[in-house]
């Protein structure tokens, strides 16, 4: 992969700039493999919010195991170009963008490296991963979605009436303006006593241990543009002519007591996909990749014999 903005590295990663189009660059990391020849890529892709940096363990592992990782941080997020001035604003005007800017960095960054491509994704990571692959089925020769974002939890009699709001307004100037109990990131909100991502502590305030080392890298709540776009989404991702199309071989594995996206439309989805494996994992929250160790053993047991078959 090509680059002329090598930044610094650290003990995982290597970071670069990838320029997707004027004023608008996605940052990336390469881990490559510790073993030689790499058994293939891994393309990483996280949830809402998220950064390269909270996986540097993750990669890793996988490092240790025999793979390349290459993982980019979503537009909006991490140290890739924001779409707003207020940085900490979650904002997208649709999901089709984040399609478009992986479909660029695959074409551009990733086929280049001639080696098979697996996806690993999470939350929103596993959206966008899906209608990616709706796409392009044979571009990717496996993936896995860890707690994938099919649907948004809301109450019941919350949900119409976000999902009416949302569309209205992200036609005026409150698409880009926080949604109810939405804000800037505070370190203040974090606790990890009744938490409801994961149960170890220490993997828990990964994520807020980097934002306190580079405040740029923080991405508070949600916009109604954000929200109307993710509604967008989900609905194209229930349609039968779509489902259909994709038909890499996935392994989707739910965790059980994730209270951030539907359990009920993940097992759903799963039992529609032409070629798909569904696990779920008893006691864990959303964060599966984080959770304690029991959980992880299981989470990464299952990982690697579908990786490995």
């Amino acid at each position: 992969m090509t680059d002329n903005n090598h930044l610094f590295d650290d003990a995982i990663f290597a970071y670069h700039y990838f320029s997707i189009k004027k004023n608008l660059s996605l940052r990336y990391g390469v881990a490559k493999n510790s073993k030689k020849p790499a058994k293939g890529l891994v393309l990483l892709l996280h949830g809402r919010s998220e950064f390269i940096e909270k996986y540097k363990e993750v990669a890793k592992y996988l490092q240790n195991k025999g793979w390349t990782i290459v993982s980019p941080d979503w537009r909006g997020q991490g140290l890739s170009s924001r779409e707003l001035e207020n940085r900490c604003k979650g904002h997208i005007n649709r999901f089709d963008d984040y399609v478009d800017d992986l479909e660029a960095f695959y074409s551009k960054g990733i086929e280049s490296q001639g080696l098979p491509v697996y996806i690993l994704a999470h939350s929103m990571g596993g959206h966008i991963a899906l209608r990616f692959m709706k796409k392009h089925p044979l571009k990717i020769k496996k993936a896995i979605l860890v707690s994938p974002m099919i649907d948004i939890t809301l109450p019941k009699m919350v949900k119409p009436v976000s999902k009416l709001l949302s569309k209205q307004l992200s036609k005026t100037s409150f698409a880009q303006k926080y949604t109810p109990g939405s804000r800037d990131y505070s370190i203040k909100d974090a606790r990890f006593k009744g938490n409801n991502l994961c149960h170890d502590p220490k993997a828990y305030w990964i994520l807020h241990d980097e934002i306190a080392k580079n405040s740029d890298l923080a991405v508070g709540g949600i916009t109604w543009g954000w929200l109307n776009a993710a509604f967008e989404s989900i609905n194209i991702l229930k349609q039968e002519a779509v489902i259909d199309k994709i038909t890499t071989p996935i392994l989707m594995i739910n965790a059980q007591n994730d209270s951030i996206v539907s359990t009920k439309a993940q097992e759903k989805l799963s039992k529609k996909l032409p070629d798909c494996t569904f696990l779920s994992i008893k006691g864990a929250f959303h964060e599966l990749l984080f959770e304690e160790a029991k959980i992880k053993r299981k989470l990464w047991d299952a990982i690697n014999a579908f990786l490995d078959s």
